[in-house]
This record gives structure tokens, C-alpha cells and sequence, in this order.
């Protein structure tokens, strides 16, 4: 049985279009043997984009054409479906560092932007633009993306901004605290001295009584 995209993740594209993958997806490419024979193309219906190898691609042409059978879809429809399953594609390649270059014109028409929530869907897997989905859904992938963000927040705190400004701002408030030309070094209060005889004093009081 073949290896399976399994699991979920949240990664980073490069500016230059470089998508770092997970340490499982890697290991799932390699047993697939498609390191050098994967595609990336656009969802038919959802604002994402699909990572599959060559087999794959197989696997879709074999479907649509049984489905076609069954249903007695007419050449039109049949080539409308192949078009938009398989034409919407580039080649793209892993490299040595786990990582897999997305042509500018498909990052483009998905708006993928530097953060990306991918998703494992068995013998494919999902790119989504992490930040959309926070804003417009779908519902389960707003649950998997804050449940990655949570736990990155938790692993590093300073990952997120919203998170550590608080604790600088109260830093902040304590160090204004603080009196000027205070050391901090603890003082021992000083016994009062007594009182000593002003000798100028005392010569002018006998100098008056004269």
C-alpha cells in the first residue's frame, strides 16, 4: 500500500516562492519515491492549491474517465473536468532541504502569502494561505490552524506579538518605577551625633556681658 500524506502543518513560503515542508511530508515524498515527480495545482473549488505526485495524476485520469462511463458524461463535460483537474498544474521538484519551489503565477491566483496551513488529504495535500483561513474559514480548518498557532505559542512565546507586548509594556511600568539616584544598595541608618559647643558663640556671649 502506498504512503499516505497524513497530518496537518503550519509552514512558511520564501519570497522567492519556497515552500518548507514538514518533516513527515519529506519522508512520505521519499517512500512515494516522487521527489522528482510532483505536481502543484489549483483547486477546483477551494481557494487552495494541491500538491500530488505522478501517480496521482494517474489516479484522477483513471476516475474521471470510470466516472464518465457510469454517467454517461458527453466528451465536452469529460474534457471540461480533465482541463480543470489536470491543466491547472506546474511541475515542481523537492530539494535537498526539504523544500519545493511554487511557480509565481500560481501563488499569484491563490494568494499565498509568507504563511501557509498545509493540509494531509491521503495521496495529495492541501496548501492554504494560513492568514485567509483565520479570516473566512472553513470552520474546520479555522479549529486545525489556531490549535498549530496555539501550540507554537506555547513552545515560544515571543512567536507571536500579541502575546509577549503585554509582558514588555509591564516591564516597561516597573522600570519607570524606579526612583532616580537610587542604588539599590541597602542603607544603615547613622546614629544622630550629639550636639557640639560653637566656641565663636561662646566668646561673643562673654565679650557682650562685659
Amino acid at each position: 500500500m502506498d504512503e499516505l500524506f497524513v497530518g496537518s502543518a503550519v509552514s512558511t513560503i520564501s519570497a522567492r516562492g519556497e515552500l518548507i515542508l514538514p518533516e513527515h511530508f519529506c519522508i512520505t515524498i521519499q517512500a512515494r519515491q516522487a521527489r522528482e515527480d510532483l505536481f502543484i495545482g489549483l483547486h477546483a473549488d477551494d481557494p487552495c492549491m494541491l500538491v500530488y505526485d505522478r501517480r496521482s495524476v494517474a489516479d484522477q485520469h483513471c476516475a474521471l474517465s470510470e466516472l464518465g462511463g457510469e454517467q454517461a458524461w458527453d466528451s465536452g463535460t469529460r474534457d471540461t473536468l480533465l482541463r480543470r483537474r489536470l491543466g491547472f498544474v506546474a511541475p515542481a521538484q523537492m530539494d535537498g532541504k526539504g523544500r519545493l519551489r511554487i511557480a509565481s503565477w500560481m501563488r499569484s491566483r491563490r494568494g499565498v502569502r509568507q504563511r501557509a496551513l498545509l493540509v494531509g488529504m491521503g495521496r495529495h495535500f492541501e496548501v492554504w494561505n494560513l492568514d485567509q483561513v483565520l479570516e473566512q474559514g472553513p470552520g474546520d480548518l479555522i479549529v486545525l490552524a489556531a490549535l498549530h498557532l496555539d501550540s507554537l505559542t506555547l513552545a515560544s512565546p515571543t512567536i507571536k506579538e500579541d502575546h509577549h507586548e503585554p509582558a514588555l509594556s509591564r516591564l516597561g511600568a516597573r522600570r519607570r518605577a524606579a526612583r532616580p539616584g537610587k542604588s539599590g544598595v541597602p542603607v544603615q541608618p547613622l546614629p544622630a551625633l550629639p550636639a557640639r559647643p560653637d566656641p565663636l558663640r561662646a566668646i561673643g556671649s562673654r565679650v557682650g556681658g562685659r
